[in-house]
């Protein structure tokens, strides 16, 4: 491999396995982070979805007990002048708002939007980037899909993480107000004719149709924070468990590695200066004890080989 080449060669063998473990090392790093970066990411993402989903859940149930116990009671006064406290949608509404007032530090920055085709009132006007949302949900309910859309859109210049559900009238006694200015309640009229409401605006709306989404804004640094709140502990336990793995490593490849190949090296340069009193210590039974061992009998023949010259000679 090309790494190996790049390690000069009159380098220790120490300084050979440090300089390797250190490339080892920080490659480990790189591609961890990116891999850890992306799945935190998704994850940050999913948990703000949660917490997203389970606030459109609440609202809904707001909305519902609206509908089903509050307007009703509000009917006779509704007749006479709109009470806004008898709309589900204004409830919801007016109970996210309560939310985000009450827990600022948790949903302080958190939007909520009813955003519609065709609102009565202009505030929940979808913008078009919130059409594409509505469409891709309306196309989820035709084909009996995944009822949920996520990802981010831009508002006012900033970024936002966005999770939306479909709003879908399931109830014929909510198209009451809905359906045609003709079969609105009077009270409603009223407000059509002093020009609070624009013409047509909140009608045509029909049963089991998607007419809008139900949208809960996050802004994006949620999601960037949150993720680097946990990259950083993540990758320094990471980095933490990674060194010491590796410095355990490197200790033992010195201690019963590299110092015994010194050894056996210094032995042998000894031994082929004529030091026949030097020994190979064997200590392990591992291939750098086999070699001592090898080293020990070939010194056993080159003392053996010498004393019969000797004897030769004499």
């Amino acid at each position: 491999m090309k790494i190996f080449t790049l390690i000069p060669k009159d380098f220790s063998l120490s300084k050979k396995l440090t300089i390797l473990m250190s490339v080892i090392f920080l490659t480990g790093i790189i591609a961890s982070s990116f891999v850890y970066y992306n799945v935190l990411f998704g994850y940050a993402k999913n948990e703000l979805n949660t917490q997203a989903n389970l606030l459109i859940s609440t609202l809904d149930s707001v909305r519902k007990y609206t509908n089903d116990r509050v307007t009703p009671l509000l009917q006779e006064q509704s007749e006479e002048k709109l009470l806004l406290e008898s709309i589900p949608a204004f409830a919801s509404t007016s109970v996210f708002h309560v939310l985000a007032d009450v827990y600022k530090d948790k949903y302080g920055d958190y939007l909520y939007k009813d955003a519609m085709f065709n609102p009565t009132n202009l505030r929940d006007l979808a913008t078009k980037d919130e059409i594409k949302v509505i469409d891709k949900l309306s196309q989820q309910h035709q084909v009996k899909g995944a009822k949920i859309d996520e990802g981010f859109l831009t508002i006012d210049g900033q970024n936002h993480f966005y999770t939306a559900r479909p709003i879908i009238i399931t109830q014929a006694s909510c198209l009451q107000c809905h359906s045609t200015l003709e079969k609105a309640p009077p009270a409603l009229k009223v407000l059509y004719q002093q020009g609070k409401y624009q013409a047509n605006a909140g009608f045509g709306w029909e049963l089991n149709k998607v007419i809008g989404t139900k949208i809960v804004y996050v802004p994006a640094d949620k999601v960037y924070q949150s993720t680097r709140q946990s990259f950083i502990l993540v990758l320094g336990i990471f980095i933490a468990i990674f060194a010491a793995a590796i410095f355990l490593v490197n200790l033992w490849l010195k201690q019963y590695v590299v110092r015994p190949l010194n050894r056996i090296t210094q032995v042998a340069e000894a031994v082929s200066l004529g030091d026949m009193e030097a020994d190979f210590e064997k200590k392990s039974n591992d291939e750098v004890g086999r070699l001592a061992e090898a080293f020990t009998r070939l010194k056993t023949s080159l003392v053996i080989a010498m004393k019969r010259l000797t004897q030769k000679n004499e």
